[in-house]
């Protein structure tokens, strides 16, 4: 069955925006009909809905798997995975400062852009 966003949000307790995210990284099933996307739900509802499953606490596992995987305390692979949690924020704040940089570059080379062309513009009329 197809659901709109609004009755896949309501239905499985996940904000829009998840929905949104999850479409545009093809992470769910969808289809753009009439101009709005719709969700296709073959799962009966469960216990747990669409945002849990993808959130993972302190309660679950995550921690006590990465542990005994490496051989670590609990403790220790939970710094380790906060660790890489940090390295990856800062490395998204690089890569966003960098595209932040490029695009004030581009508005000065329009602005002058603009200023070359009145000038121009302004020329002409005289004539």
């Amino acid at each position: 069955m197809w659901l709109s966003l609004n009755e896949y949000s309501n239905k499985h307790k996940v904000s829009i925006s998840t929905l949104r995210r999850k479409i545009k990284s093809t992470e769910i099933e969808f289809r753009f009909d009439d101009g709005r996307y719709m969700i296709l739900d073959s799962a009966p509802p469960s216990t747990a809905t669409l945002g849990e499953q993808h959130r993972p606490s302190l309660k679950s596992d995550v921690f006590h798997e990465t542990a005994k995987e490496t051989g670590e305390s609990v403790i220790t692979a939970a710094n380790r995975l906060l660790a890489d949690l940090k390295k990856a924020y800062t490395q998204v704040l690089h890569d966003k400062e960098a595209q932040i940089s490029d695009l004030r570059e581009e508005i000065s080379d329009l602005k002058t852009l603009i200023k070359v062309l009145e000038s121009e513009n302004d020329r002409l009329r005289g004539h």
